[in-house]
């Protein structure tokens, strides 16, 4: 018989332990999912309207609602602002964003409170009034000033064949702006409308962004190459052999992993500047800048990556196949190597993914030049500082879509999660 007094053990539930775990990953996965999301909300895929002036005039409200004058048949955008509740129009009330058609010649703002300052908006829509012809060019007059910028991109609606579309516009003045028609336009319509396409569609068609894609796409893979080709015999190396100064190495093998990005451009132009003039030229601020500057952070995680490759395959089957008559070149290809696919894989797609981020030493190194080395983290650089923000976001989307595709490719390859 067991002894009353004895003491009860009882195992511990694993459920707080558990859902600890699952809270702290379920958060950080929360905030990525909440960062692509955000990107993808923030951008209208819709065409929007070209506006002209702001109707709204600025100042406080007075008593009761303001009055604003609008031309009868014209289409106009209201915005909401934080200090008005809506906007009358023809018995109507609108709130939030709208796109309407004036039906009166008159409509009032309704403050929220008295006294504020007045925060709508309220902008028509330009229309065409006039289009000139010469040779395959095209100038539209606007009756409203357009706010548009050559090398941006216009929807033409209403005109026909050749007319109707996506055009670039190749100049622009206040109230004009010029499209190039192909050789099989239709003859000049009496009216046109026009509209500015989603942000995506302008980065597609943008010169410069299908130029920093076509680089982007070549300098990853050219610096995948050559990451590998390092990588692999340093991962072998420092996996199975010890040496003096192992230590050493293995620290010089971490900086461009540590140090900042701007530190990595920086030290290559300075270290660019003892090399023979002719070298000099041909790299600094040239294409070859973009693959070196990629090649020095993404070599070192794929050193890292083969690394821990090599170490997780037993030394023993390298020395069997050494006893069998196998040299340790022939062991290295026909035993070590198949077992390291998995990880070379994994190498080869965290460079390709680490080289298409690089910003830092690009900008430093290479420098952000239209057309010449332009990639798209520096295209995302150069719209954030013209003040697209769209623009940016339609290039930070076409990055994220290039790295998930890049990984799902290597997942359904059957690479293995094998980072350092």
């Amino acid at each position: 018989m067991s002894d009353p007094a004895q003491p009860k053990f009882r195992i511990a539930s694993d459920k707080p332990f558990l859902i600890g775990l699952g809270v702290l990953a379920g958060s950080y996965l929360l905030i990525i999912a909440a960062m692509v999301l955000a990107d993808l909300v923030f951008l209208n895929y819709g065409d929007q309207p070209i506006l002209g002036n702001e109707r709204v005039q600025q100042g406080r409200y007075a008593e009761g609602t303001v009055p604003i004058r609008v031309e009868a048949g014209r289409t106009y955008h209201f915005r909401l602002g934080k200090n008005e509740v809506s906007l009358k129009h023809d018995g109507q009330i609108l709130t939030g964003e709208n796109l309407f058609k004036a039906n009166t010649d008159e409509v009032r703002l309704q403050p929220r409170i008295p006294d504020a300052p007045i925060t709508a908006s309220l902008r028509p829509e330009a229309r065409v009034i006039g289009i000139a012809l010469t040779n395959h060019v095209a100038t539209l007059t606007t009756d409203e000033p357009h706010g548009l910028l050559w090398g941006q991109f216009i929807r033409v609606h209403g005109g026909g064949n050749g007319w109707d579309g996506v055009h670039e516009i190749t100049d622009t003045t206040t109230n004009q702006l010029s499209i190039t028609l192909p050789e099989n336009f239709a003859a000049a319509p009496k009216t046109l409308q026009l509209s500015k396409p989603n942000p995506l569609v302008q980065a597609l068609r943008s010169r410069d962004i299908q130029f920093s894609i076509m680089l982007s796409l070549i300098s990853c893979t050219i610096t995948t190459l050559l990451s590998i080709w390092v990588a692999v015999p340093i991962g072998y190396i420092m996996s199975r052999f010890e040496f003096r100064g192992k230590p050493l190495i293995d620290t010089l093998l971490d900086i461009p992993i540590v140090l900042p990005p701007l530190v990595v451009g920086l030290s290559l132009l300075i270290l660019f500047r003892y090399a023979p003039d002719w070298l000099s030229d041909s790299v600094v601020y040239k294409w070859p800048a973009v693959v070196l500057a990629q090649f020095m952070v993404a070599c070192a995680f794929a050193v890292r990556t083969m690394r821990v490759t090599f170490d997780q395959i037993p030394h023993r089957y390298e020395q069997v196949a050494l006893t069998l008559g196998c040299n340790r070149q022939q062991a290295f290809w026909r035993v070590i190597m198949p077992q390291a696919k998995g990880g070379l894989l994994a190498a080869a797609t965290l460079s390709w993914a680490r080289a298409l981020g690089e910003f830092g030493p690009i900008l430093v190194f290479a420098g952000a030049t239209r057309q010449k080395t332009e990639v798209l983290p520096t295209s995302a650089f150069l719209e954030l500082q013209a003040g697209r923000t769209e623009g940016m976001l339609a290039v930070s989307l076409i990055m994220i879509g290039a790295a998930v595709v890049v990984f799902l490719i290597a997942r359904t390859l059957g690479m293995k999660r094998i980072f350092a």
